[in-house]
C-alpha cells in the first residue's frame, strides 16, 4: 500500500480497491492544487517560449522560469489545511493505495509528484514513485 500518482485519462484503469484524489483546481481539493497565481504565471511563461532558449519545450521552460517547484512547495508547506489533508492521505495510504490525479502525463514535471515528495519528507509516507501502468485484461 502506498501513496501514488497518475493522470486523469488513466483514472478508469485504476485498480478497484484503490482510492483516488483529484488534485486539480475546482475538483474539491483546492488546498492540494497550485494557486491561481502560480498557474497564471506558469501559463504566461509558456506563452513566451521560443526555440533556442535552452529548453526543449514550452512546458519545461515555464516550469523553470516560473520557479514552479519552489513556489508550490512554499504554498503547500505554509498552508495548515493543505498539510493536514496531505498527512491524512499519507496515513490512509498505509492500508490502501491512494492515487493523486491531475491532468499532466508522466513525461512532464507535475505538482502531484511534488505532493508525493512532501508527504514522504514531512509525514514519512510510503510512496510509490513508479508511474502507474494499467494492466491489460486480455
Amino acid at each position: 500500500m502506498a501513496l501514488r500518482q497518475t493522470y486523469l485519462s488513466l483514472k478508469k484503469e485504476l485498480p478497484e480497491d484503490a482510492d483516488h484524489v483529484l488534485v486539480m483546481r475546482g475538483r474539491g481539493n483546492d488546498e492540494l492544487a497550485p494557486s491561481k497565481e502560480l498557474l497564471d504565471d506558469f501559463n504566461a511563461w509558456k506563452a513566451r517560449f521560443k526555440t533556442g532558449q535552452g529548453f526543449e519545450n514550452a512546458y519545461d521552460f515555464a516550469w523553470k522560469r516560473s520557479n514552479y517547484e519552489k513556489r508550490f512547495r512554499r504554498r503547500i508547506q505554509g498552508d495548515l489545511k493543505a498539510l493536514a489533508r496531505l498527512q491524512e492521505l499519507a496515513e490512509q495510504s498505509r492500508t490502501r493505495d491512494i492515487f493523486l490525479i491531475c491532468y499532466e502525463a508522466y513525461d512532464k514535471p507535475c505538482h502531484r509528484m511534488l505532493l508525493l515528495k512532501i508527504a514522504e519528507e514531512e509525514f514519512g509516507a510510503v510512496v510509490d514513485h513508479m508511474p502507474f501502468t494499467p494492466t491489460s485484461s486480455i
